[in-house]
């Protein structure tokens, strides 16, 4: 891919997040696996939230400064609203503007899948962290949103797992804990279940030209009536495939 299509996708992503202002009404998943990171690695010192969106409530006791950076514009303007202690900054995960080794932790929820290449923001991870520091890292990868796709909607194809985990370079990384899980959250309807990804931002496209557009009122009923036949006593489910990734940063060689 190009540098300037990988800058398009870029602003594409800032501009599809930046609009999403009702973010903390439909972040069920996202609550679920920052709860995840946080039940493994109690952050400390100085931390980097990657990707921060509308921020994140750290609660242990051994935090110091917290810096969120963002691509997106209107979520650093909410960042600072919600978490004033924090330290906004509109940035990009792939060119961070800090210097080596200057945190003691980072921390990057559902964020990193929307970087190409991938690999890139987690050198860059790798670069700010110092020597022993440590990452909880949760990205979205391929096979998630089967259910929109099984219902005729077009999803972004995110990376493969395996091909995520192999972008922690054994130079820089000691992996302390991988696990590929499938997180399933449910909706009453479908309206909501689409809402889910609209209002966090996360429809913003990788493979806009496969999009499947809905071809007026029956098409909608259609899509309506196939959604029931998924219906379980949970509700309509909508399924991720989520790579968590601890990690810590290696000693530099002498």
């Amino acid at each position: 891919m190009m540098a300037s299509q990988i800058a398009d996708k870029a602003c594409d992503v800032a501009g599809h997040f930046s609009r999403a202002t009702e973010y903390s009404r439909h972040d069920v998943l996202q609550r679920r696996t920052a709860a995840r990171l946080k039940s493994w690695v109690a952050q400390s010192g100085r931390v980097l939230d990657l990707g921060a969106g509308p921020g994140t409530a750290f609660d242990t006791p051994d935090i110091g400064r917290v810096i969120g950076v963002d691509l997106a514009f209107g979520m650093c303007e909410r960042l600072k609203s919600r978490f004033p202690q924090t330290d906004a900054v509109c940035g990009d995960a792939r060119q961070l503007p800090f210097l080596s080794a200057s945190f003691d932790s980072l921390y990057s929820n559902l964020a990193l899948q929307w970087c190409q290449p991938f690999a890139a923001a987690i050198d860059e991870a790798a670069r700010v962290l110092r020597p022993g520091g440590e990452a909880a890292i949760a990205v979205v990868c391929d096979g998630s949103l089967p259910e929109l796709e099984q219902l005729g909607f077009s999803v972004n194809h995110f990376i493969d797992a395996l091909a995520a985990l192999s972008a922690f370079k054994a130079e820089h990384w000691q992996l302390l804990h991988t696990e590929i899980t499938t997180e399933t959250v449910h909706f009453a309807d479908l309206r909501s279940l689409i809402y889910s990804i609209k209002g966090v931002g996360a429809n913003a496209r990788q493979d806009a030209g496969q999009a499947a557009k809905l071809r007026g009122r029956q098409d909608w009923l259609a899509r309506l009536e196939a959604a029931e036949a998924l219906r379980t006593d949970s509700g309509l489910p909508l399924s991720y495939q989520i790579l968590y990734v601890v990690a810590r940063r290696q000693q530099e060689n002498s």
